[in-house]
């Protein structure tokens, strides 16, 4: 399947940005060298992209992208630059929203972006054994004895050793919809 099939085959519940950097990552365009336009764009292109994945991209980063599109498609000495440079363009365009979104809003629409992707714990599942707390490295995670623990979301970096821990199922991940949560330690409720 070319690069542009797989572009048009994104379904809801994919990131167009996460599968458009894979794509250009695992283009040809990428490993060749031949022609700077080619080889150029397609890095240019990745490393604009990790920063989309990566909650770092600014406004200008698309156009950024659409400037090195251009590039490649009317420098690159053979027709992969053209073909890869198609497919970006048709990306960003049939996916606006998407790189809108990751950019402006900070969020992934699909959950699929890692760095998007926030931890959570459930008050109402939560019973105050402190597992989470152990598991996290980072200190991220608030509470004490019998309280219903709070992730703190600025320390957190996403590892998910709270999840792993936590045998309550009291933990979730959440996309751009997040759940209700206290926003410091409260007594947990008798069960």
């Amino acid at each position: 399947m070319s690069t542009m099939e797989k572009i048009r085959a994104i379904r809801d519940d994919q990131c167009a940005v996460d599968v458009l950097l894979k794509e250009v990552i695992a283009h040809k365009c990428n490993s060749c060298g031949k022609c700077v336009f080619g080889y150029e764009g397609a890095t240019q292109i990745i490393m604009i992209l990790k920063d989309f994945t990566e909650k770092k991209a600014r406004s200008g980063d698309l156009d950024l992208i659409r400037d090195a599109v251009y590039m490649m498609k009317t420098q690159s000495l053979c027709e992969d630059g053209e073909e890869l440079a198609a497919a970006v363009e048709e990306c960003m365009e049939t996916f606006k929203q998407d790189f809108e979104e990751h950019a402006a809003k900070k969020a992934c629409r699909a959950g699929v972006c890692k760095k998007f992707v926030t931890y959570h714990i459930l008050a109402e599942m939560c019973t105050g054994c402190g597992d989470c707390m152990d598991a996290c490295e980072d200190d991220a995670i608030l509470g004490k004895k019998k309280f219903v623990h709070v992730i703190d979301q600025d320390e957190c970096v996403q590892c998910g050793k709270c999840m792993e821990a936590c045998d309550e199922d009291a933990i979730v991940t959440a996309g751009a919809v997040k759940p209700r949560c206290p926003k410091k330690p409260i007594p947990c409720k008798k069960r």
